[in-house]
């Protein structure tokens, strides 16, 4: 929901820093895999109960996922780079759920079955959304990433608050992920919405 606001003020930063990694020959392709290693390192920590830990390694994955961004886009596009990109973070967020899950199987199983559910159907729609946008050249407002990104009630942000929250107060993980399916469900409902009026 506020993705766009918080890319325009850690922006110039990420940028500075991708100035730097360009100069010296860093691809931002090995950003994006060393990111990905540390969703898995995550994965590890927070199935043994790490959490605190996990909660650092989530950060610095996150830092690297903008940090990508910006280097990719001081070379020339490539459509790898933005396929890599987009995988590499529904990775990331199946595998912190999955680590509360592997951690307590037993109270933590049943919530992050909804809400992997939740990512799954929400995703569909945002990668759907993509395809059309692009297959018939939809005018968007705003182009700065390799795909289109749809924005909705759910983005980045919020999932990253909501990461962050279940590794400080693991206790309340079941909880706050029947109340974080709700929000993603929601949010494809309001992007089904949003597709018939633009599309229909």
């Amino acid at each position: 929901m506020i993705d766009k606001k918080i890319y325009q003020y850690t922006s110039g930063y990420l940028n500075q820093i991708a100035n730097v990694l360009s100069r010296i020959g860093i691809d931002a392709n090995w950003v994006t895999i060393l990111g990905l290693a540390i969703a898995f390192l995550c994965f590890i920590v927070l199935s043994y109960g790490s959490f605190y830990l996990g909660l650092i390694l989530i950060l610095i994955n996150r830092f690297l996922d903008g940090l990508d961004g910006s280097l990719a886009r001081l070379s020339k596009p490539r459509k790898f780079g933005a396929f890599l990109d987009i995988t590499s973070d529904f990775a990331f967020y199946a595998l912190i759920p999955l680590g509360f899950a592997v951690f307590s199987p037993y109270e933590n199983a049943l919530p992050t079955a909804f809400l992997l559910g939740a990512f799954y159907v929400n995703g569909s729609s945002f990668l759907t959304e993509a395809i059309i946008v692009e297959k018939y050249n939809i005018e968007i407002e705003r182009r700065d990433k390799g795909f289109f990104y749809s924005f909705g009630l759910i983005e980045g942000f919020e999932t990253i608050c909501f990461f962050l929250f279940i590794c400080c107060f693991p206790d309340l993980y079941g909880d706050a992920a029947y109340v974080f399916f709700g929000l993603t469900m929601l949010t494809h409902v309001i992007r089904v919405f949003r597709a018939f009026n633009r599309f229909g």
